[in-house]
């Protein structure tokens, strides 16, 4: 379903108020406020969600003298802003150098000053990191970066309360490599300088930071030594402490005194605003983690209780501003101990998200608490008995997306901690698509979900781990299809994030990927290993993590990586059956050519590559079975290169075709275009970019994307549109890869109109009335309505216009003034058609007619939809015509009415659309005497054939515009006959009903319905 057109034969006025209520979010037809320069800077992408699901928020800042106003810092969503307590949020950070956020601070009493620490404060293997601190002195609108760029992880940022030039911040440092800025800093002046005031090691950074709310020059810190590997983790170390200044960060002691001796982790701390001597701790320790409390300001601490759930990910711990015995701790759930950390339970955040990273609790209203999760932001106002959810922050990280091939077709996608979800990419429903549009096929944490093209009601959705699942999406039926070992051999080993793939040959045909590739020809109902062990088959035992042994790693021992030296890539080519890809999170890349008998590692044909690289993607190409392309991400090693290779010939050579990108530009995804081999698309942390020549020139597609990692992109083979599975704001779709695709076309012509995809009208409902429900919402968007007509001039142009001509070569539409108002820009341009007819001439004082309306109802002066068929566009610039473009007009597939039904009711809907052409003529004609022309419709019905009211309408109109034209109308009169035109119109239109059988299901309504409809 590529363009949603509000339809409707026969509207009515009597529902034209409701079909207000529910405005739809319109979907421009160009980006023109993009903070990108490139020649595609235009297109528009769309995000259709899910919302639902949300995802992981780092931190929160509220301004406490009104917590209406606060800022949210999702892990890689950006920084959204609401003024209202969540009722609507704004993205604030969407064009800066990174959209992970660990910290965000504002001054106390000042909304508007802001400071952002990028690099989630996490240490998930699926952590993104950032470039450092930026600053806005007004409320998020514009940014300023402020250095710190090789931090990667910011824990903390604390704005001194009195000076708002002192500004201290926690950075944590690397996830995976030593070195870098970490431990604490402070700036005297703003950000123009910095000093790092506490610091252990090139292991350590600072992962807590507070300040005693009655004195700024005490402040408390909690360092912390970790670090992860491809292979695993270790998540302690003697560089993991805690420490006080008296003297603003001069100097520092550690508090020692009752805190457990020797390596630990994760360390989080509260202080109690009532008495700052009070504060707590979690400390994660191999023997005796737990929570502790100090009554002193830190020189001695006591044990409370062993309940520390999962530190090395959660590890916040909160205090009651009013009572030191209600404390909240930070985990899976959302654990409140009433008796000052003696005893815990963990039911404090029913019916909301779990996985908690931050909380904030009103200081002058307890009862009042925000807490951010793997879910989004949650609201209680009545101490954590109930929640609010905010269910319009599109925060969702999915890892894949895929598509299948209903009409519109829908989408599936799987969600870091969010189960696999898919959706409609367009709906009937005029206000877009909603939350409820979605539903889930599969829980866990999401990742690869596959869907039948044959057959929509088959859906394959996993889990972490390889935990694969075919569902029925009508009988809800579901089958566990994972391959196992067969007996007697090892164990298989099973990626976190686990490739499988439909075969492009054979929809029954699956893969999937252990340390072995595995296939099924019965989707899923046997299979059989068709390779040996394709990776290094590296004991990780053998490997040490910042200088300790496998075995002696003792704190947060491998977290989240269960095994390694397993597939993370997968792929059949789609030219020759048989020809077989894999990569390896070890850095392996294998092929086949002889599905799966015999395999070849060309690994070391790829040049300055580190030895065990994740490899990220392996594409085939759509057009070669011997051409394929091959990127790899390093960060997991510490290495943020820039690697992307291509071969033509089966792996035994490869060039590069890094080309011109920038350095540490990390590389997600590559996708070869559909229509196009010489055009590549990648997919960074940062970013889409796009190659026009396979490889040698990059250019970053900025239009209206947020900076956010991408981590797949998909292309849809009948709609020719890119999706895009942005990990952190959902799913995205550019609908029509055209211009891309033909971009070198004619290069030196002066203009030139691009191929237009096939575009279908259909009747679009108000029918979920979302304007009845407020502002705390998310919709996201339909396609743009009718066909989208795009072209590239090579120079300003003075006047643009597209004329489009049916069949016979009669002019039926011409889109000129407003119709391309700003399409006359050297470079990429979009217009749309609505598929409509040339719209009336409005009333004056009247709007101008718009892409809604509906028939000869409803807005008045929109005229009929074109019948289906073939359509030439011709574009022309400064009234030179250049070559024209077809057009192909669909029906509605849903709709059955034969062509000689159709052909009928739209030469009936063309003269009720003249003649109220000509009513609207006679009304405008000019000042004079207000008459009353009517006439008494109902005496006709009465005595009359349908066809003879008919008759009588249409003279009757044409009579009273001629006395229009002769006598004039006043504004009252004006209305008047524009009202006695619709009514002929409707009755024209009833005549043909009468006449003609059509079945309801072509959304016309029956003359008793209408009349009934009318009364309403």
């Amino acid at each position: 379903m590529k363009q949603l057109v509000l339809a409707g034969v026969v509207s009515l006025l009597a529902v034209a108020a409701l079909v207000a209520q529910g405005a739809a979010p319109v979907t421009p037809v160009m980006t023109v406020s993009s903070s990108g320069t490139g020649p595609f800077d235009r297109l528009v992408f769309r995000n259709v969600g899910p919302a639902t699901p949300s995802g992981r928020v780092d931190d929160l800042a509220v301004l406490e003298s009104n917590p209406s106003v606060f800022y949210v810092a999702g892990a890689t969503s950006g920084v959204w802003k609401t003024v209202n307590s969540g009722t609507t949020f704004t993205p604030v950070f969407d064009n800066e150098g990174s959209a992970s956020v660990g910290a965000i601070a504002m001054a106390p009493t000042d909304a508007n000053h802001v400071w952002v620490g990028t690099g989630e404060n996490n240490n998930r293997q699926s952590s993104s990191w950032g470039n450092g601190l930026y600053k806005s002195t007004d409320g998020g609108t514009r940014w300023r970066h402020m250095g710190l760029a090789a931090s990667k992880q910011i824990a903390r940022v604390i704005v001194d309360p009195i000076d708002f030039n002192v500004v201290y911040v926690a950075a944590l440092g690397d996830l995976w490599a030593p070195g870098g800025e970490r431990g604490v800093y402070k700036t005297p002046d703003g950000g123009a300088t910095w000093h790092r005031v506490l610091f252990v090691d090139d292991d350590t950074g600072a992962t807590e930071l507070l300040m005693d709310p009655s004195n700024n020059q005490v402040l408390y810190a909690a360092t912390y030594q970790r670090r992860r590997q491809p292979w695993g983790m270790n998540g302690g170390g003697p560089g993991s402490l805690i420490w006080k200044s008296a003297d603003a960060g001069k100097t520092w002691m550690k508090l020692e005194k009752g805190i457990p001796g020797g390596p630990k982790g994760r360390i989080g701390m509260d202080i109690w605003r009532e008495n700052p001597n009070v504060l707590y701790a979690r400390v994660e320790h191999p023997e005796e983690g737990g929570v502790y409390r100090t009554d002193d300001g830190g020189a001695t601490w006591r044990k409370v209780s062993s309940d520390n759930p999962r530190p090395m990910y959660f590890s916040q711990i909160r205090i009651d501003p009013v009572t030191d015995s209600r404390i909240y701790m930070l985990g899976v759930s959302l654990h409140i101990s009433d008796d000052a950390g003696k005893t815990w339970r963990a039911d404090g955040a029913q019916n909301i998200h779990v996985d908690h990273h931050a909380m904030w609790v009103n200081p002058a209203n307890p009862d009042h608490l925000i807490i951010g999760n793997d879910g989004g932001v949650s609201i209680s106002y009545d101490r954590s008995r109930t929640w609010v959810w905010m269910p319009n922050l599109p925060f969702a990280q999915p890892y894949h997306v895929t598509f299948d091939m209903q009409t519109p077709y829908h989408v599936c996608a799987g969600l870091q901690d969010n189960n696999t979800w898919c959706g409609p990419s367009a709906v009937r429903t005029n206000s877009g698509i909603h939350n409820d549009d979605w539903y889930v096929v599969s829980g866990g944490d999401g990742f690869q979900p596959l869907m039948d093209p044959t057959d929509s009601r088959i859906v394959y959705g996993e889990s972490q781990d390889g935990r694969i699942s075919r569902i029925d999406r009508l009988t809800n039926e579901r089958k566990t299809i994972r391959p196992e070992p067969a007996e007697g051999e090892p164990a298989l080993r099973w990626n976190w994030d686990t490739p499988l793939m439909l075969s492009p040959h054979d929809p029954a045909t699956i893969y999937a990927g252990a340390n072995r590739l595995f296939r099924s020809t019965d989707r899923g109902h046997s299979w059989q290993a068709i390779s040996p062990d394709v990776t290094t088959n590296t004991n990780r035992e053998t490997l040490a993590i910042m200088g300790t042994g496998d075995k002696e790693i003792r704190i947060a021992k491998h977290d989240g990586v269960t095994v390694w030296g397993s597939l993370v890539t997968i792929a059949e080519s789609p030219v020759t059956a048989g020809v077989l890809w894999t990569g390896s999170d070890d850095g392996v890349v294998s092929v086949s050519r002889d599905a799966g008998k015999s395999w070849s590692n060309v690994t070391a044909k790829m040049s300055g590559v580190p030895e065990k690289t994740y490899v990220s993607k392996v594409t085939p190409s759509r057009f070669d079975a011997g051409t394929a392309y091959v990127t790899f991400d390093g960060h997991r090693g510490g290495d943020y290169g820039t690697y992307a290779f291509a071969t033509t010939d089966f792996g035994d050579s490869f060039r590069s075709i890094a080309g011109h990108l920038p350095k540490n530009e990390v590389i997600r995804t590559i996708a070869e275009d559909l229509k196009n081999r010489d055009v590549l698309y990648l997919g960074t942390e940062t970013s889409l970019w796009v190659t026009l020549d396979r490889g040698t020139q990059w250019t970053r597609i900025k239009a209206n994307l947020p900076t956010v990692p991408i981590y797949e992109i998909s292309l849809h083979p009948r709609d020719n549109d890119l999706l895009l599975a942005t990990h952190g704001r959902g799913v995205w779709i550019l609908d029509d890869l055209t211009p891309l695709q033909q971009w070198t076309k004619l290069e030196t012509a002066a203009a030139h109109g691009f191929e237009s995809t096939p575009a279908t009208a259909f009747n679009q409902a108000n029918d979920q009335m979302k304007g009845f429900e407020g502002d705390r919402r998310f919709l996201g968007l339909n396609p743009i309505r009718g066909a989208v007509l795009s072209y590239r001039l090579k120079a300003d142009a003075k006047d643009v216009k597209w004329t489009i001509r049916d069949p016979s070569g009669s002019v039926v539409r011409e889109l000129a003034g407003d119709d391309v108002k700003d399409a006359n820009k050297a470079g990429l341009n979009i217009v749309a058609w609505d598929l409509r007819v040339q719209p009336l001439k409005p009333l004056r004082g009247q709007p101008q007619p718009g892409g809604g309306g509906g028939g000869f109802g409803g807005a008045g002066n929109t005229g009929p939809f074109v019948i289906p068929g073939t359509y030439l566009a011709t574009l022309s610039v400064d009234g030179k015509d250049n070559e024209a473009v077809k057009v192909s007009v669909l029906g509605d597939p849903q709709i059955s009415i034969t062509e000689t039904d159709r052909k009928t009711w739209f030469e009936s809907a063309i003269k009720a659309h003249r003649m109220h052409g000509q009513a609207n003529d006679a009304a405008d004609a000019g000042p004079g005497e207000e008459r009353d022309h009517g006439i008494d419709v109902s005496a006709h019905r009465s005595t009359a054939t349908t066809d003879e009211r008919a008759r009588d309408c249409a003279a009757e109109a044409r009579r009273r515009c001629e006395c229009g034209s002769r006598q004039g109308r006043s504004a009252r009169a004006r209305s008047h006959h524009q009202q006695f035109a619709v009514r002929a119109a409707q009755t024209v239109g009833r005549a043909f009903m009468a006449r003609r059988s059509i079945p309801r299901r072509a959304g016309l309504l029956r003359p008793a319905e209408r009349s009934s409809s009318r009364r309403k």
